[in-house]
């Protein structure tokens, strides 16, 4: 009879066991990118730290036990008894806590590069973004090209004047076959922070579902704001709004007002709802694109009236001009 029970020494055996070790001893071949491992033949599994992700299934854990009954589909008693039962390496708890000790976020300046005529032409071209805007924020080294032509936002403390404690790029041309440009956070960027900048001394936060969004709508309103912080959530994201306005308050600001710029979207309108139910009311509001999706098209649909505008002065002008000759 199968005794359908493991003990307390099995238990402490298989939790110990090294995930990639144990995967590599069973024949799975991995390799290695930046700081973790790719299935060879299943692309979409990468382990890292002891941890795994299988993106295409929707899988995701920590540990042998976990991957054991999740890829080979073994009972939880069986994947203990398999893994205390065989010669699979442990982890290497002092390399684990060298891993932690150096995982504090590092930003890799030698990847960036002097010149900004790439990133300076995308902005302000493409995505029609003030081009004082940027010329200033790369004067306070919140914005720089990187190797790659990527616009990299720098996400510093103290609304953009203290240390980098994280940061993302943004590609400058279209992926082949995609929607849209790559975007990258890097790794070990600080949790709940973002792009951030300050105008003035804050005393009203706003909070962008990206620093395009988030420039975009400076531009638009650039004549009106003031004592203002600026913060791209990288998404619709609750923990960032909370922490942000702690550490605003933190700094000796006095916070009278949390404004929403996201998106006239579906997703955005329930992001609204649900910080309205938590921010006093006294202290919330929203400001939302009115004509477009998202406030980078609203920026560039403005633009693109304006210049229709003057091209119809203009034309007007000349038909004027020609009828008084006659």
């Amino acid at each position: 009879m199968t005794v359908n029970r493991v003990n307390a020494g099995e238990m402490m055996r298989a939790k110990q066991i090294d995930l990639l070790s144990y995967l590599e001893a069973k024949g799975e071949k991995f390799k290695k990118e930046g700081n973790y491992y790719r299935h060879m033949e299943h692309d979409s599994l990468i382990i890292r730290d002891n941890m795994y992700a299988w993106n295409s299934k929707g899988l995701k854990g920590q540990g042998a036990i976990n991957f054991a009954k999740d890829f080979y589909g073994l009972s939880f008693v069986e994947a203990v008894r398999e893994l205390s039962s065989g010669n699979y390496p442990t982890i290497n708890r002092e390399k684990q806590q060298e891993v932690k000790q150096t995982r504090e976020f590092q930003y890799p300046e030698f990847l960036e590069v002097k010149d900004h005529t790439t990133i300076k032409r995308y902005l302000v071209h493409e995505r029609k973004i003030d081009s004082r805007i940027v010329d200033w924020l790369i004067r306070k080294d919140l914005i720089a090209q990187d190797q790659k032509n990527n616009v990299v936002f720098k996400w510093r403390e103290n609304g953009g004047k203290g240390q980098i404690v994280g940061a993302e790029r943004q590609g400058t041309v279209k992926i082949a076959n995609k929607r849209g440009s790559f975007k990258q956070i890097l790794s070990n960027s600080k949790k709940h922070v973002g792009f951030t900048v300050d105008i003035g001394r804050p005393n009203k936060i706003y909070y962008f579902e990206s620093p395009v969004d988030l420039l975009s709508y400076w531009s638009i309103k650039k004549e009106r704001l003031t004592n203002a912080r600026l913060v791209s959530m990288n998404g619709l994201k609750d923990k960032t709004v909370l922490h942000s306005y702690m550490e605003a308050k933190k700094q000796g600001h006095v916070i009278k007002q949390v404004i929403l710029a996201v998106d006239n979207d579906l997703a955005g309108k329930e992001f609204v709802g649900r910080l309205k139910k938590v921010i006093n009311p006294k202290m919330f509001d929203t400001d939302l694109p009115a004509h477009e999706k998202d406030w980078n098209d609203e920026l560039k649909g403005s633009q693109a009236k304006k210049s229709m505008k003057g091209k119809q002065y203009h034309c007007f002008s000349r038909v004027e001009a020609y009828a008084n000759d006659k």
